[in-house]
């Protein structure tokens, strides 16, 4: 049973390690793949942010430049203003713009592109106030507001108008609606959750993928916004518009302070990590389970081969070192009686006695061990008789023996020990009576701290190396109750000066 355990642990523990070998290398190839799906995500956005980045670039700088030449026509020949917007209308109709007005310094409109336009002011604009308070000649990009000339929304792009002193006189502005710079994204395959925005450095969203109007959202704080902050770059972040966490890759238009962020639904990028990770999971829970299978299918039946080899140790140890060796001690005695039924007839009625009843002792025995009864206790009288009954009676043919019992030592042995020990002694006898060609022979049980000595000793012929061959399978008979018994067996021999047996194993200790 404790083998059984034994096996059983180190089974547990080779499961566990491979098991764990297996899980540590698909959690490796499941961060390989994440990695690489969301590198890919990124790669795409990355490429789609530099692409509209540089055509809303090109945009701003083509709007730019018509303010400027605008401008400059007010500022020189402002009656000849109107011409001017009309020859560059197939220039600013590609730009998508709706709206070309002019500002004096206190924000009355002076001129409308739009026709029948009535006097306004637009002191209450951002644009305006802006530009006025910037006290510089900058482009400005206000968020898209409500036209109160084109009833629609949108952006408004201005540039300011100095007098000769250098003092604000005005500002030049054209309107473009939002969905004007989202022109480009429409030509662009976006797939779903992927989302484009527009923003000013300030985190004012200019223009977003389906707005198509004012976003009240912000992002102020985003990476990608800051003045010393890199041109480019990939982040991940929960949207500051609908609350989605996305993939975010970013540009910066390289002549103005805008940036292009493009961010993919992070659910919709890691979609096909998702199934792979699902597959793999399901493989590895496969995997462990048909392993753990396998493996309890292997240790049943190494434990089975294992139970049916020691059960035939078992046997082959009970029947030889048992019966087989009591019959053969019986078998002596009776070739014994044989030569003396001429001389000594009573000697032979007393010797078939004895042996009719150790063959029916034989025979209890038998029956006891198939029946699988455990061996009781031994006394010292009970444990003498049965060693000296392994002794055949061979008169002046065999060695005179001595048996020496230690009441001590035969009071800590169990009974299975004792039938070990009775055993090991029954065999240790039998090879000194086939084999040593002794005068002399000696069996001894003693105790010393903590340890319980068997010895079988006799003063025959010895052997040396390598030991008799007909001794081989009575030694491991030996060897193996020793180790039963939680101890070791030692054999001392020389030619020509004896043989001695020794076993010893300590007291307490559960056979």
């Amino acid at each position: 049973m404790r083998r059984s355990a034994l096996l059983r642990k180190r089974f547990l523990i080779a499961f566990v390690a491979v098991a764990l070998a297996l899980w540590v290398a698909l959690a490796w190839m499941l961060y390989q793949a994440r990695a690489q799906a969301i590198e890919s995500a990124a790669a795409t956005t990355r490429t789609l942010a530099r692409s509209i980045a540089e055509y809303e670039d090109s945009s701003v700088r083509a709007i730019d430049l018509a303010l400027r030449v605008l401008r400059d026509q007010w500022v020189l020949q402002p009656a000849s203003f109107g011409a001017a917007v009309g020859r560059l209308d197939n220039y600013l109709e590609k730009e998508k713009v709706i709206q070309v007005a002019v500002l004096d310094g206190n924000a009355d409109l002076r001129f409308s592109k739009l026709p029948g336009a009535l006097p306004e002011n637009f002191a209450d604009r951002e644009y305006f106030k802006a530009q006025k308070e910037s006290g510089r000649d900058g482009l400005y990009v206000s968020p898209p507001v409500f036209g109160r000339l084109t009833k629609r929304w949108a952006i408004q792009f201005s540039r300011p108008i100095h007098d000769r002193a250098g003092r604000f006189a005005g500002l030049v502005v054209v309107a473009i609606p939002p969905p004007a710079l989202e022109q480009v994204y429409k030509d662009i395959y976006l797939e779903e959750g992927r989302v484009i925005t527009l923003a000013r450095a300030d985190g004012q969203i200019l223009a977003r993928t389906g707005a198509g109007g004012p976003i009240p959202a912000s992002l102020a704080g985003s990476v990608g916004l800051g003045a010393g902050e890199a041109p480019g770059g990939d982040f991940r972040a929960v949207s500051m518009v609908d609350g989605v966490e996305r993939f975010f890759s970013y540009r910066k238009l390289e002549s103005y302070p805008l940036t292009v962020f493009v961010g993919q639904r992070v659910s919709t990028a890691l979609a096909a990590y998702y199934k792979y990770q699902t597959f793999l999971l399901a493989a590895g829970v496969l995997a462990t389970a048909l392993l753990f299978s396998l493996g309890r299918v292997v240790v049943s039946r190494t434990i089975e081969r294992r139970f049916a080899a020691e059960d035939r140790e078992e046997l082959l140890l009970e029947l030889h070192d048992g019966s087989i060796q009591s019959i053969y001690a019986i078998g002596l005695s009776l070739e014994n009686c044989r030569r003396l039924l001429e001389r000594d007839p009573a000697r032979v009625a007393a010797l078939l006695a004895e042996a009719e009843a150790n063959l029916n002792l034989v025979i209890h025995d038998l029956r006891a061990f198939i029946a699988g009864e455990a061996p009781g206790a031994f006394d010292a009288r009970e444990f003498m008789a049965e060693i000296e009954r392994s002794i055949p009676r061979l008169g002046e043919r065999g060695p005179a023996f001595s048996v020496q019992i230690d009441p001590a030592a035969l009071n800590k042995l169990s009974g299975e020990q004792a039938a070990h020990v009775q055993r090991i002694a029954r065999e240790a006898v039998s090879n000194v009576v086939r084999h040593a060609k002794a005068t002399e022979a000696r069996v001894s049980l003693s105790t010393s701290e903590g340890a319980i000595r068997l010895e079988v000793s006799d003063d025959g012929a010895g052997f040396g190396e390598p030991a008799r061959p007909g001794l081989g399978l009575g030694l491991h008979h030996i060897e193996a109750r020793a180790r039963k018994l939680g101890g070791e067996a030692r054999v001392v021999s020389a030619l020509n000066e004896g043989t001695r047996i020794v076993v010893e194993f300590p007291s307490g200790v559960r056979a």
